[in-house]
């Protein structure tokens, strides 16, 4: 039978006019009242020990997905569960600010999105579990540490504005991007803030090395950036489109739909190599509705929903899942060799450094 999901699916991915998400307004969340409040041996562990969870039906979401595809798939998990979902949505270091100031009194139960990455560098403020469709998942989609599951695949990209830069002087490199052509016309958003633009200079100091080479670049492509800095992921690729910017980072999902809506912009897979982490989801430590988090885990890695994943271009995390012939082929992307370890550690030391490349 066919699901509700994929009709609205199919209406979003019709629509001609793509705009930016913005935040759902949400009331904040109150801090923990005393240090009276409940400790995690009073609200974790013996339903846990029993092996059953309480049913509480409700489900408190922290995502920052954009609310046009990742909302019609939240409403058909209401539909299938009856589990009602209360929706917090901003970005993913937001986010986890937010769930690291909620610590001792968590308002969250899961969080979805954003590269994995950021998971690896939180994991202490979320709990492990392991979703029950890990057998149909690629390896890179799960921590070996179970303390996040991947939801999706695809590559960091780099756009380039094919009405003012003909295809035969279009970029193919990372390195491209240090060409005196574009001082101050490279769109990137915050890395500090933004896990696509995380991704994307960990992608470049991965390509020319962690020993001091990958940093030095950034270092150079901060001074082609003119100080420069765009305040939104959203902001790279519609900048880029609208011709304020050249040449911009992004991430191949939101390059494809801006192409698809008529955006004179054309995607750049660099020869050095980019990286894929998965986007992620997890479960917020000691949270409130642990069988409800579970269940939504569960119900993101479902074939049902993931093969839905490549007409929102999207590449699905399932191994029985194929991408989209009219994505670039998997095969024919150069990699970086991925090393989640490092970038996770490294996460305060870079954001040190790249502050200090941006206020000089």
């Amino acid at each position: 039978m066919k699901r509700k999901i994929a009709i609205v699916m199919a209406m979003v991915v019709a629509m001609t006019s793509l705009a930016a998400c913005g935040s759902k307004e949400a009331p904040a969340a109150e801090p923990a009242e005393s240090s009276e409040a409940e400790t995690p041996e009073e609200t974790d562990g013996s339903e846990e020990a029993t092996g059953e969870l309480a049913d509480t039906g409700e489900l408190t979401l922290y995502y920052s997905n954009s609310t046009e595809w990742a909302d019609p798939i939240i409403q058909e998990f209401e539909d299938q569960t009856g589990i009602k979902v209360s929706l917090v949505q901003d970005g993913t270091s937001s986010l986890f600010a937010r769930i690291k100031a909620e610590a001792g009194n968590p308002q969250a139960d899961v969080v979805w999105g954003g590269v994995i990455d950021t998971y690896r560098a939180n994991q202490d403020l979320l709990q492990p579990y392991t979703s029950s469709e890990e057998a149909s998942l690629k390896p890179e989609a799960l921590d070996p540490n179970g303390y996040y599951t991947g939801f999706d695949m695809g590559p960091m990209v780099m756009v380039y504005n094919t009405e003012l830069i003909p295809e035969n002087e279009a970029p193919t490199s990372w390195g491209d991007l240090l060409d005196e052509k574009y001082k101050g016309k490279i769109a990137c958003a915050d890395p500090t803030s933004s896990s696509s633009a995380f991704a994307c200079i960990m992608s470049i100091i991965l390509a020319y090395g962690t020993d001091g080479e990958g940093y030095e670049f950034v270092e150079k492509l901060v001074e082609n950036m003119d100080g420069k800095v765009i305040s939104s992921s959203s902001g790279v690729y519609k900048g880029v489109a609208d011709g304020e910017y050249l040449i911009g980072l992004t991430y191949e999902e939101a390059a494809l739909r801006y192409m698809e809506s008529g955006a004179s912009i054309a995607i750049v897979y660099p020869s050095e190599g980019t990286s894929s982490s998965p986007s992620g989801c997890g479960i917020v430590k000691d949270c409130k509705n642990p069988k409800s988090a579970q269940m939504f885990i569960d119900y993101l890695s479902s074939k049902e929903v993931q093969s839905q994943l490549g007409a929102l271009n999207r590449r699905s995390v399932r191994t029985d899942v194929a991408d989209p012939d009219a994505m670039e082929a998997w095969e024919n992307i150069a990699f970086v060799e991925m090393d989640i370890d490092w970038t996770s550690s490294h996460t305060e030391e870079f954001n040190d450094t790249w502050n200090d490349y941006i206020t000089r």
